[in-house]
């Protein structure tokens, strides 16, 4: 089957044998699959992963079809759509583990770094990672559950009313599905980016975001309209919009990080203190997350949907992540042909 591969530093299309799988494992025909942030930095070599790791298929966004199941899988059936949480596989005997909280382990093992991912024509999964989707969400919608989930997580971790003020700053993916997220609970949302999101701040406007701003313009806006901001989710990863949004925040507001960095981020620990601020960090989903995520999908693909901008087979793999890379696309969706 027709595969994009990391291997020794390098990502490639190559030739592989579809997978076998066991009692407990779903063999899904990938029908769509979109490229993250973090594919991104794989495919820079700007992603810790040990040297002597064994080659592997990356990608972990996507929709599928079941085309066969093991003899014990119960949750689902051939013909079947379905999503899968990237988490393959973790220890089940940690603290974290028991909460339900798997993303926290620290030997969680995921499809698309430690385990075969969806670039590919088919993909083997655990039956435990998957969830049914439904026909009233199209395969392009289906495809950004994944995404969604995480917005879900960190939005879900907040004191959010419909009498808050929210700043999202980074409007990627991520960022973007957190404002419409924010939304859905009546909330006023700001959206942040830079010159280069230019493009993407179009798309949280045509989302229906109260405003967007550049950074740089976001201390004088706030001051002219007297706006308070009451929360912040920080999706960019990036040292500058962590420390914005630090210093914006009101005494006592909220601010989750959801964006995620390989750089160490020197961070104003006083704005912290002299302000009581409450800071957490949000990672990955569980499935409390995909589940709402689902549901949340049925009510905003069509808005969800504004942020895809091209589709590609797999064997122009290399157009889809240089477009991530240097046209800010917020996302690529690879459509693998049909065996």
């Amino acid at each position: 089957m027709e595969s994009v591969v990391l291997k020794d530093g390098q990502v490639s299309l190559e030739d592989i044998a579809v997978p076998e799988i066991g009692e407990y494992q779903i063999l899904a025909k990938v029908k769509r699959a979109g490229i993250c942030g973090t594919d991104l930095k794989l495919y820079t070599g700007n992603y810790h992963r040990d040297p002597k790791a064994p080659p592997v298929i990356i990608g972990h966004e996507f929709i599928g079809e079941v085309v066969a199941v093991g003899e014990k899988v119960t949750k689902a059936v051939i013909g079947d759509r379905i999503v899968a949480h990237p988490t393959y596989s973790s220890c089940q005997e940690c603290p974290n583990c028991a909460r339900g909280e798997f993303n926290l382990c620290s030997k969680r093992k995921r499809i698309g770094f430690d385990y075969d991912g969806v670039f590919a024509q088919f993909v083997k999964l655990h039956e435990q990672q998957v969830y049914i989707v439904p026909d009233t969400i199209s395969d392009d919608a289906g495809a950004l559950i994944e995404p969604l989930s995480v917005a879900v997580r960190g939005v879900y971790k907040a004191d959010i009313t419909p009498t808050v003020t929210v700043l999202i700053i980074g409007p990627g993916t991520i960022g973007l599905f957190t404002a419409l997220v924010a939304k859905q609970f009546g909330a006023t949302v700001l959206v942040c980016g830079t010159q280069a999101d230019t493009d993407r701040l179009e798309i949280a406007s045509q989302m229906g975001v109260d405003t967007t701003v550049m950074s740089g313009d976001l201390p004088s806006l706030l001051k002219e309209k007297n706006m308070n901001i009451d929360i912040v989710f920080e999706c960019s990863g990036n040292e500058n919009g962590v420390n914005l949004g630090l210093s914006v925040l009101r005494p006592k507001g909220q601010f989750i990080q959801i964006g995620t960095s390989s750089k160490l981020t020197n961070v104003s620990f006083m704005d912290i203190a002299y302000k009581e601020l409450k800071v957490t960090g949000s990672i990955a989903a569980i499935k409390e997350d995909w589940h709402t995520a689902i549901k949340l999908m049925e009510k905003l693909q069509t808005k969800v949907i504004l942020i895809v901008k091209k589709y590609l087979e797999l064997k122009d793999f290399k157009e889809g992540f240089e477009e991530c890379l240097n046209n800010g696309s917020p996302k690529v969706l690879f459509t693998p042909r049909e065996t």
